[in-house]
């Protein structure tokens, strides 16, 4: 396999957008200052300080969305659990085939179908992702395996990251059991169970692979709280609450009204409520759906300062169910989308999507608007921006802070953005257009697609190719 190489130009010292939304409104011919490490260190608007006409980037231009919640490997399962597998299709049998795909994913499948995933990713609008990762040791469950006992799969996730361009976070993920209780873990879960003790010795490995101010940041994840008992978190919080490389804490809680049930009769309260009661919801936290959280719940999360982080497209695919938002989000809580299982890839399309589960369920229009901000498609991007950077580590404690150069922008013809006025611009690309594809993109003040085109795209893609046809033959999954 080739070494990998970032994807990524010189940085530009200062770069003209001719529409730029900024700080909720919309300027014309914004120049941007960036230094060296990839920060914004100024905005102005005109031709004074602008660049020269060479570098001014044409078409509406927004910061770049992080995409909190990713598993890149299930891109895989797109098409191939769009059919009936002759009984009641719900999460769990979806599940079923998940497992499969993981079984026979190895380094280099691994590898292609995230550095895919990041692309279509970064072409989507996103410029940075929260990849929660409960595979680690590739072909662990076979015994002819020659990786067997290396720590692997986070090697893989960087290096298709720094194919694509993509800002990673990096989040190992402790999975342990089937179900609440402590039953032991199936068969199809054994690529993703490891020991408490083993999880910190990963850690401390994975610590020393990416340093503090590299191309990585790290956080922690529990899969959920059916898979992880709360003694192993606590023994894990212990280790990591204090260390510096531990950005952010993730966790799958209260997706299923099956788990909510579960955790209810072992514990007596459902799953978020039994998260604020161990005292474990904090700015760092974030929530995973939550799509059956109840009201108090909720309420719980947004005092304790936590994030919730909507997979609308996912949640929709897996028939998960829909979160009371309106008052979540009018209260000040805290919200960031994700891909989940990349079913969708587009941060528009994700939003798009949360405000029309919205308004099918309150039977009424602009359902996630505000008397501040009537534009609800301003209203939700910069609700899930604000909440992708703290779901990311960046920002949680609301204080101002220098803003890494992400920008994503799109063509003038999206949505008919041409013929709108700029007040119209981002509900022209969110609710007019299918699924607007980034003709420019900058991550850290590095330009990683330009007109259109990615400099590393033809090898991504024919890496891909070849590891789906590897994968998909015939009968292998389904």
């Amino acid at each position: 396999m080739a070494p990998m190489q970032p994807a990524a130009a010189a940085t530009p010292a200062t770069v003209t957008f001719a529409h730029l939304w900024w700080n909720s409104r919309w300027l014309h011919n914004a120049h941007v200052t960036i230094d060296a490490q990839g920060q914004v260190r100024a905005v102005g608007e005109g031709t004074a300080g602008a660049a020269s006409n060479d570098n001014v980037v044409p078409g509406i231009t927004v910061p770049g969305m992080s995409n909190a919640h990713c598993h890149a490997f299930q891109r895989v399962l797109g098409a191939i659990t769009q059919r009936s597998s002759g009984g009641k299709d719900n999460f769990w049998s979806w599940r079923e085939t998940m497992y499969a795909l993981a079984a026979r994913l190895d380094r280099e499948a691994l590898t292609a179908i995230t550095a895919r995933c990041y692309l279509e990713l970064l072409r989507g609008g996103y410029t940075s992702v929260a990849e929660f990762l409960y595979l680690h040791r590739l072909d662990a469950a076979r015994p002819d395996s020659a990786r067997h006992g290396e720590l692997n799969a986070d090697t893989a996730v960087a290096d298709a990251a720094a194919l694509s361009g993509l800002q990673l976070t990096l989040l190992p993920t402790l999975y342990q059991h089937a179900d609440f209780g402590g039953v032991p873990a199936r068969p199809g879960q054994q690529p993703f169970v490891r020991s408490t003790a083993q999880f910190l010795r990963d850690w401390q490995e994975l610590r020393r692979r990416f340093p503090i101010g590299g191309n990585v940041a790290l956080g922690v994840a529990f899969h959920s709280l059916r898979a992880v008992d709360l003694a192993a978190i606590d023994t894990v919080m212990a280790e990591v609450h204090e260390d510096a490389h531990c950005r952010c804490i993730h966790i799958h809680v209260a997706e299923q009204v099956a788990e909510v049930a579960a955790c209810v009769r072992l514990h007596g309260v459902p799953p978020v409520a039994l998260l604020a009661s161990r005292g474990l919801l904090s700015p760092r936290w974030s929530l995973v759906h939550a799509t059956h959280a109840y009201k108090k719940e909720l309420e719980q999360v947004r005092v304790a300062g936590a994030t919730v982080v909507l997979c609308p497209t996912t949640e929709a695919d897996l028939g998960d169910g829909i979160v009371s938002l309106p008052d979540f989000l009018s209260a000040g809580g805290h919200i960031a989308i994700g891909s989940d299982s990349n079913v969708g890839r587009n941060a528009c399309a994700e939003l798009r999507l949360l405000e029309w589960t919205m308004r099918l369920t309150h039977g009424q229009r602009n359902v996630l608007s505000s008397a501040e901000q009537p534009v609800v498609a301003e209203r939700i991007y910069a609700a899930a921006w604000r909440g992708g950077q703290r779901a990311l580590g960046a920002g949680q404690d609301d204080r101002a802070a220098a803003q890494r150069a992400d920008f994503v922008t799109y063509d003038l013809n999206d949505g008919d953005c041409l013929l709108q006025q700029p007040r119209d611009f981002l509900s022209a690309l969110m609710f007019d257009s299918a699924a607007p594809c980034a003709q420019q993109v900058m991550v850290g003040g590095k330009w990683v697609i330009r007109d259109g085109r990615h400099e590393n795209e033809t090898e991504i893609e024919t890496r891909y190719c070849q590891a789906v046809r590897r994968l998909l033959k015939p009968g292998v999954l389904t």
